[in-house]
């Protein structure tokens, strides 16, 4: 009954772990970068590489002579753009790993 778990079957929580934290970092290098605050300037604020998954902002109606605001989240565009950033990031860490193997190889 008191059997001791493989190393094998261990050694995949690390990886896992580091491919969550890698692609959270993706993510968010992602968002950083497409994040568009244009409030002063058109009132729109907008998130989101490669589809953008929010969006707020302000502007005048003419019909009813106020301003009105506006706040959009979309979750699919969000779920989307984290597959996104998985699929960065997989290419990213295989092309480095082919490279740093390339390097090893030919030493």
């Amino acid at each position: 009954m008191n059997t001791m778990i493989p190393r094998n079957k261990t050694a995949i929580v690390p990886a896992i772990l580091q491919g969550l934290a890698g692609t959270i970092f993706i993510f968010a290098v992602l968002t950083a970068i497409s994040y568009q605050n244009d409030l002063p300037v058109d009132g729109k604020l907008v998130m989101g590489f490669p589809w953008e998954f929010y969006s707020s902002g302000t502007g005048y109606n003419v019909e009813r002579d106020e301003y009105m605001g506006f706040e959009d989240f979309e979750p699919l565009k969000l779920f989307g753009n984290i597959l996104f950033a998985i699929v960065v990031y997989l290419i990213v860490l295989l092309s480095l790993r082919a490279l740093f193997l390339r390097k090893g190889s030919a030493n």
